[in-house]
């Protein structure tokens, strides 16, 4: 567990995702106010990454590797959670179908879901990387001609995984990295099977 609660962008997601819903929900349905809650609460996720990327010298992902992992297994099944629901309710939403401008929010509800599971397992392979062990850092990841893997190096990673369900040039020499790979592998899966479905279903509807 970390020193914190949760890092603050997850606090931040997870405290607009019901606030965003419930302001839709004044001008839209149940289903719709939901999903737009999630897109907007995803777009602020994403957006607070970004400074991630500008300043990901290997010291500041040290530095920032125990404050914004905190809590991180509790927060992977929060994010798994709330994955699951929004999946669920593009679902109900495709099964009853939808209004002329529906289509457009599935997908980018669809789209926004898989960027921020993959930009979550970005952050957490590298704050379980640069995590402190035995004077050192934890490792586990192998890139080519990379000695210390930036944040970007880990988005490219992550969203390997989350395209191909497999490494590609990255190996792996880490226990704790492997069970963390296998797991966000079959996940993407899951949900790429899901988004294919979803999208058939959809277009057969249009």
């Amino acid at each position: 567990m970390g020193r914190r609660v949760a890092p603050v962008r997850f606090l931040v997601f997870l405290a607009l995702l019901p606030v965003a819903s419930l302001g839709f929900r004044q001008v839209e349905g149940s289903r719709h106010a939901w999903m737009l809650g999630f897109d907007v609460a995803g777009i602020v996720f994403l957006l607070s990454c970004l400074p991630l990327l500008r300043k990901s010298a290997p010291s500041d992902i040290r530095r920032q590797a125990v404050e914004n992992d905190a809590n991180r297994v509790l927060l992977l099944g929060l994010t798994g959670i709330i994955t699951a629901a929004v999946l669920a309710t593009v679902a109900a939403e495709i099964e009853t179908g939808p209004k002329a401008a529906s289509p457009l929010l599935v997908i980018g509800t669809l789209a926004t879901a898989w960027l921020v599971g993959n930009a979550i397992f970005a952050l957490h392979y590298a704050h379980l990387y640069y995590l402190p062990e035995g004077g050192g850092d934890h490792g586990g990841l192998g890139f080519p001609a990379t000695e210390e893997p930036d944040y970007w190096d880990f988005v490219y990673y992550a969203f390997t995984i989350g395209m191909t369900f497999q490494t590609s040039d990255v190996t792996i020499s880490s226990r704790r990295i492997r069970r963390a790979t296998t797991f966000h592998a079959l996940a993407a899966f899951f949900y790429n099977l899901g988004i294919l479905a979803f999208t058939i279903n959809l277009l057969g509807r249009i």
